[in-house]
């Protein structure tokens, strides 16, 4: 990847306030932001305050948008088509999935697992006619001579942040139209085209609504698979909501072990 002259991207970067005295203001003011627009989490939960089970708190957020190479930026994008074809592929290559994960052997017990469980179901002959991948890319700029983006990771299975990241978004553009960010941003400058859209959460509820059309049963329903105690709740919810204002499709929340409980496959491979 190309990247941009790191000291030249350094000197032009803005600079903020460590002062926290200066930095009371927007931390009150961005706390009563995500509540009114839920930017939230639910609060750990304790053995002996139940009451916290209900309670919420402040997803943690930068008050202002964090600085990266425009042109690091627009080459992730770009990437991210091919690397979703990519993965697709490797998905389906089951030669390459043996040779690749048998070798792991009990290293990685989670990975393992998932591997077994595939296994399962292709000696059981499950039928897929179609897929729908909601994948998440991560990445951090390498800071060396130049600066250029390094993929951390590739998410497949917890793809989370979607609906959040967006909403994080809509934050930063209303903390830069009411503040200016003044007294916080002590060098260079943010505007309005510095913060880019971001559709992930869009884009996902319309992407499952893709899948659930393909899958051609008007009557059923999109089990989102949860974890016992899940804080990131509303993180999801925002996906529950685009599904049933934008396509009238009901989502159901079901944990592993729910679905062991509550549920049966058919004759026709499908969840019950």
């Amino acid at each position: 990847m190309e990247g941009i002259a790191t000291r030249e991207f350094l000197a032009q970067r803005p600079l903020y306030s460590q002062d926290t005295n200066e930095l009371q203001q927007y931390v009150e003011l961005a706390v009563d932001w995500e509540a009114m627009h839920g930017l939230l989490f639910r609060a750990p939960a304790t053995e002996t305050a139940t009451w916290q089970q209900t309670a919420l708190v402040p997803a943690p957020i930068t008050l202002a948008p964090s600085p990266i190479p425009r042109s690091s930026f627009d080459l992730v994008v770009s990437l991210q088509p091919t690397l979703n074809t990519l993965f697709d592929r490797i998905s389906r290559d089951h030669d390459f999935l043996v040779s690749t994960l048998q070798s792991l052997g009990t290293s990685d017990e989670f990975t393992t697992r998932v591997f077994q469980m595939y296994l399962k179901q292709r000696l059981e002959g499950a039928k897929k006619p179609c897929v729908i991948g909601i994948h998440r890319s991560d990445y951090l700029i390498n800071a060396g001579a130049e600066l250029q983006a390094k993929q951390v990771e590739f998410n497949t299975i917890a793809a989370s942040f979607a609906s959040l990241s967006a909403v994080v978004g809509d934050f930063h553009r209303y903390m830069l139209e009411r503040t200016a960010y003044k007294h916080l941003l002590k060098a260079g400058r943010i505007t309005r085209e510095q913060i880019p859209p971001n559709e992930s959460l869009t884009s996902i509820g319309d992407g499952i609504a893709a899948g659930f059309e393909l899958y051609g049963q008007s009557e059923a329903v999109v089990v989102m698979v949860v974890q016992p105690g899940e804080r990131n709740v509303y993180d999801q919810r925002f996906v529950e909501k685009r599904l049933w204002e934008r396509h009238h499709i009901k989502t159901l929340r079901l944990t592993f072990a729910e679905i062991r409980d509550q549920c049966v496959v058919d004759e026709n491979d499908r969840l019950l």
